[in-house]
């Protein structure tokens, strides 16, 4: 009688170990499906960004050209300061 009711103990545990073990994989499927879905939405968001991004530095290029275009002597004179300024930076950097 008692090895009766330990084979049966032991068949439960088997079966309640085997349901865990597929909660498990289930709780693990899910936990990926998830990963992956955030993935996918961080790299449409990213690549939309990038789009966006493209399209306001072509913008800022056709406006810059069009500045120099319409301005060359401003241009010039914008180019020589940025370079002052850049060159005197530099031989601050350097002295330390």
């Amino acid at each position: 009688m008692a090895t009766l009711d330990l084979s049966k103990d032991i068949d439960r545990l088997r079966s309640e170990v085997d349901a865990l073990r597929q909660d498990i994989s289930a709780y693990s499927r899910s936990v990926k499906d998830v990963g992956l879905a955030r993935g996918h939405d961080a790299l449409d968001r990213a690549e939309r960004l990038s789009r966006q991004a493209r399209k306001r530095m072509r913008r800022a290029e056709k406006r810059f050209s069009r500045e120099v275009e319409e301005r060359p002597f401003v241009a010039l004179i914008a180019a020589i300061g940025i370079g002052f300024l850049l060159a005197k930076l530099l031989e601050l950097d350097s002295d330390r």
